[in-house]
């Protein structure tokens, strides 16, 4: 669907961390006493570039999540719950029922680290950022309004009904207005406004492209402006006081609205260059706190012989699959994709590409385990295909849908002989083992397989959207809510898209529309009934309950599964550190866990050990 890249946002930081590999250097922050030893990690969205601006919306300035940059809320991860939220600069908000509304409440002692009170003002300059920047047309944000200087309005456009409108929302970033009002125009709502238009009206129509451009032209001086003092206004519980090459150093904000709470009195953000560089801090015990870092197993029995370094395991919303373009022939055909699955020896697969950080997946239905053991009731998950290894099944169908094999190797209904080559992602150290192993595993049952390796991960979804991929490995399960998690396959994948509020499919014909998946219009369920699953994918951005979702997310599991749009390799895991040696009181509710450091720390959490 149209939404489809925000659901891309939060794979970033996954990416970075399956690809990174770099040199190793470090530093200590020994001679500290007790009570005043620095809280030490990393961030694993962006490095550290001297001279970048203090601006959250520079690809590669100085600010960071959690710490100095603070959201109205944080969330929880809930598979189940997408408003379930963590308090941040938003003390409340309530919410009309149709969920087009929403009146947040600022927390009333909120301050920024100079002193000055967080105003409503701050936040509608902040969602006006977030338009030139492309954030607020994904949630179908409207209008925004200050009710008063604590409480501010907001809106989804005419006519929109977007169910994930509130979770969005509250996870943007806010920003000063002193700071960033200078790069806007004064009349960058009128622009915004213009902009929204969808209409008939071919006028309106050409002014609407015309300001959208400006937005993004807006876009761009936001994300290269540097304020002007060269300081870090923050209203979140710390502060960038210096940084350098290696680190970055934090202090506690005195004007956080909760500074009482908050017993860490510096954190020390260590710059890396890779994930080799990483392990090296996690075996020597300098990182309090580490989040998700691919690594083998054998690094990961040395990391844990250190002393104070403990693991933290929640789950992560994302999966790793092969995916496969139905437009192109034999993948076309039903059986062949279950067949492929049948041979695919998922436990095989995950033990030796993501042996820590990934669990085989059970299922192949478009959501990760976890997930589906909450939407999906105990008989339908019985009913549910594993696609247990099983060579003869697998031969059975190939036999069925007319391929023979001559003298060992697997020849195709045309006549043709069957090759395979695997696409996979250059520094995606995991998939290239993976694609290795299920070449040997495919050309080992007759069908001669190589895999093959694409630049990046942009320029393999590219290439997914030109239809040049056969069978590629896809990120996809992207949850935590079930839209995001179907949107993957029958979104933009499978050609539908929101044009204003109207969904349109584009055949795979179409160029530059990105229909590489290609489902028939309408696919079985493993009950023999007939779905569209783009229609009822669709359907769950509209709806705001889990009664309303169920039937639809249980429809289009069954589906999933018994289709084979992809096959669900293994279910990522975030798997974390701390080290317990400087530090006590760490939180052990996923809802925390998968959040900043920064958050747990201004809820109370983490305290120096004396």
């Amino acid at each position: 669907m149209k939404r489809y890249a925000l659901a891309l946002a939060s794979v970033t930081a996954l990416s970075v961390a399956l690809a990174g590999c770099g040199a190793v250097t470090s530093t200590t922050n020994a001679g500290n006493s007790a009570g005043s030893v620095p809280f030490t990690t990393i961030n694993e969205d962006h490095g550290i570039t001297v001279g970048a601006p203090y601006n959250p919306f520079n690809a590669n300035g100085n600010t960071w999540d959690g710490y100095d940059q603070w959201q109205l809320a944080f969330y929880t991860n809930s598979l189940t719950n997408p408003n379930s939220f963590i308090p941040g600069l938003a003390k409340s908000w309530t919410v009309n029922p149709s969920q087009t509304r929403v009146v947040i409440t600022l927390q009333p002692h909120a301050r920024w680290s100079n002193g000055q009170p967080v105003t409503a003002n701050d936040v509608v300059t902040s969602m006006a950022i977030a338009f030139t920047q492309g954030n607020a047309q994904g949630f179908d944000l409207g209008t925004v309004k200050a009710l008063n200087s604590r409480q501010v309005e907001f809106e989804q456009l005419p006519g929109d009904h977007y169910s994930l409108f509130l979770n969005q929302l509250l996870q943007q970033t806010i920003v000063p207005t002193s700071e960033f009002a200078p790069v806007l125009p004064k009349d960058i709502w009128t622009i915004i406004h213009t902009a929204q238009y969808t209409g008939n009206n071919p006028s309106l129509l050409a002014k609407a492209k015309k300001a959208a451009n400006e937005l993004a032209t807006i876009g761009k001086k936001v994300a290269a402006y540097a304020p002007p003092k060269s300081e870090d206004l923050s209203a979140g519980p710390f502060v960038l006081k210096n940084l350098n090459t290696g680190e970055a150093i934090l202090v506690k904000n005195p004007y956080f609205y909760d500074a009482k709470n908050v017993h860490v009195n510096e954190v020390v953000m260590r710059n890396y260059t890779g994930n080799e560089q990483i392990w090296n801090y996690l075996e020597a015990g300098q990182l309090d706190f580490t989040p998700y870092t691919s690594m083998p197993t054998n690094i990961l029995d040395q990391v844990l012989r250190t002393p104070g370094n403990k693991e933290v395991v929640t789950p992560a919303v994302v999966a790793a699959s092969l995916a496969f373009n139905e437009s192109i022939y034999p993948y076309n055909m039903l059986k062949v994709r279950q067949a492929l699955a049948y041979v695919i020896n998922r436990n095989v697969v995950q033990k030796i590409a993501e042996p820590v950080s990934g669990t085989p997946a059970k299922w192949s239905d478009g959501l990760i385990d976890a997930a589906t053991k909450q939407w999906l009731s105990g008989a339908q998950l019985a009913s549910l295909n594993t696609y247990s290894p099983n060579l003869n099944k697998a031969t059975k169908l190939l036999k069925e849908s007319g391929f023979k094999k001559v003298n060992g190797q697997w020849m195709m209904p045309n006549g043709k002989p069957w090759t395979m080559t695997i696409y996979t992602v250059s520094g995606f150290s995991d998939w290239i083992a993976a694609a290795k192993v299920i070449s040997s595993e495919l050309t080992s049952f007759g069908i001669p397989t190589n895999p093959d390796i694409v630049s990046s991960y942009a320029q393999e979804i590219k290439e997914q959207q030109d239809g040049k991929l056969p069978v590629s490995f896809y990120l996809m399960a992207l949850g935590p809510t079930p839209y995001n998690a179907f949107d993957m396959i029958y979104g933009s994948a499978d050609g539908y898209n929101l044009i204003g509020t109207h969904l349109v499919r584009y055949p795979a014909s179409a160029k530059d529309k990105g229909n590489w998946i290609d489902l028939p219009a309408e696919i079985p369920t493993t009950t023999g009934k007939m779905i569209n699953p783009g229609v009822l994918t669709n359907q769950l951005s509209e709806f705001s309950s889990v009664a309303q979702e169920r039937p639809i997310v249980q429809e289009l599991a069954e589906a999933t599964d018994r289709n084979v749009p992809v096959i669900t390799l293994w279910d990522y895991i975030n798997v974390q550190f701390i080290n317990t040696t400087r530090f006590k009181d760490f939180p052990t509710s996923p809802a925390y866990l998968d959040n900043p450091a920064g958050v747990w720390m201004a809820a109370g959490y983490v305290k120096p050990k004396s």
